[in-house]
């Protein structure tokens, strides 16, 4: 007998398309597709409804304003009740993470309720001479390096730095990868001062003024370079301007060049002049219209790989948006809306096909980095990760019903239509009806393998 399955469901295979087929379940794992299945525990009606593997955000952040047990447990059961099954957490800070990672992955199994992997933010020689061993020991397989700095919290590191390191992921294999987050720091720096002096107290548009667009187009010029000299593959985190997305459509064009592009659900859907105001504010910036539009476009021409969130959890109380534009803390907590908000912009509003928007959103992070077909597909011996999605209800946005700990939305009073129904984690029902069933804990670590 088979522990669950899922029925009358239209289910999407990344690569392959939908298929009236049914899904069979057994200790976690799907282990059987087609009609008319033995006979399982549970049977879930889909009522027709879209199933789709289990969302894989793979650009978040947890622990950097609050505890890490906290947000690790709060903030994955936002993901879950988004449709959020895994997810990509960056780790920052100038210490070795040797001694760090053991506890980390002691809590995230204790505490988180989707599976986890870590990137690793590389801002030392003595964390590059460890990389080898953070594989080894912990199955880390994706390194970030940051082309620009947080004023005040760290600094950026310099193109021979980084083109070290990238020499460092090439050796380790085909399947490491280097995150990279593109700016340049002298742009920033004159484009800051400049915001500082004439609009100290301004608005988000005043921010987005203190990083030009042209700061991201000209760091992604220098790290696909940087990258093909080196030989690894590079991933290019929060693609935020047209400008970038733009130049990088070009750079792809050229096959010596490994690379993939992510963007994010905010820069897909929010712009600067949004009402919300500096409790948007974000590294980078929210763009204009003009940005979210030619973001679109390169979703629709396969420039942009991936979606991810950029996720940092954090309330009010730690956000200070009343402290005005330079006082306001970077970031929001958006996991739970992070699929809702791309299905009513993309698929919705501009007809992005629906197949587009669910690779990126689960096979294509999957496969860049290394837990595909284990994740990111439905297909026999993959992970039973599963997603119904009602893609015509609408829901206004209220934080208070969300499962962040964090109390604003960048959609708070908005309507998105398109919201997770069921969602089925490791074979089980881990949210139905607006609640979620499983206790925190319920996920895993994910090492990955090169």
């Amino acid at each position: 007998m088979l522990d669950l399955k899922v029925t009358n469901g239209n289910v999407f295979i990344p690569g392959a398309g939908f298929f009236k087929t049914e899904v069979g379940v057994k200790d976690g794992k799907i282990v059987m597709l087609g009609d008319k299945l033995p006979e399982a525990a549970r049977t879930v009606d889909a009522g027709g409804k879209t199933v789709a593997p289990g969302a894989i955000d793979p650009h978040i952040h947890l622990g950097i304003f609050n505890d890490f047990a906290l947000e690790c447990e709060s903030e994955t059961r936002a993901a879950l009740a988004g449709g959020v099954t895994t997810v990509g957490v960056f780790m920052g800070g100038g210490e070795s993470y040797l001694p760090q990672l053991g506890a980390l992955i002691d809590i995230v199994e204790k505490k988180s309720s989707v599976d986890l992997f870590f990137h690793l933010s590389i801002f030392t020689e003595a964390q590059m001479a460890e990389m080898e061993e953070y594989y080894r020991t912990f199955g880390v397989t994706s390194f970030k390096f940051y082309m620009a700095g947080v004023r005040g919290v760290f600094p950026g590191v310099t193109d021979g730095f980084i083109y070290e390191g990238f020499r460092k992921v090439a050796a380790m294999g085909d399947r490491a990868t280097a995150c990279v987050h593109c700016e340049d720091q002298s742009l920033l720096d004159i484009a800051f001062d400049k915001v500082c002096r004439e609009t100290p107290n301004g608005t988000l548009c005043d921010w987005a003024n203190a990083h030009p667009n042209m700061a991201e187009e000209e760091a992604i010029m220098r790290a696909c370079y940087l990258a093909q000299k080196a030989g690894n593959r590079l991933y290019i985190v929060h693609i935020s301007t047209k400008e970038g997305a733009d130049r990088f459509a070009g750079i792809c064009r050229d096959r010596t060049c490994r690379a993939f592009g992510e963007t994010t659900s905010a820069y897909l859907s929010v712009d600067k002049n949004d009402q919300i105001g500096l409790v948007a504010k974000m590294l980078p910036p929210l763009r204009s219209g003009a940005d979210v539009d030619g973001l679109w476009e390169r979703v629709k021409d396969d420039t942009i790989y991936t979606f991810g969130t950029d996720n940092v959890s954090m309330n009010r109380a730690i956000k200070q948006a009343e402290k005005g534009m330079l006082g306001a803390m970077p970031g929001y907590p958006i996991l739970q809306t992070h699929l809702s908000a791309i299905l009513t912009e993309g698929y919705h509003k501009r007809g992005v096909p629906l197949e587009t928007i669910l690779t990126k959103a689960t096979a294509n992070p999957a496969r860049v980095f290394g837990i595909y077909p284990q994740k990111g597909t439905i297909a026999a011996g993959s992970d039973a990760d599963l997603v119904i999605f009602d893609l015509d209800r609408e829901r206004t946005v209220k934080s208070d019903e969300l499962f962040s700990y964090g109390d604003f939305s960048l959609y708070e009073g908005k309507v998105l239509k398109g919201w997770p129904e069921v969602v089925i984690k490791g074979g089980r029902v881990a949210y139905e009806g607006g609640k979620i069933a499983i206790e925190p804990g319920a996920g895993s670590y994910l090492r990955r393998t090169l």
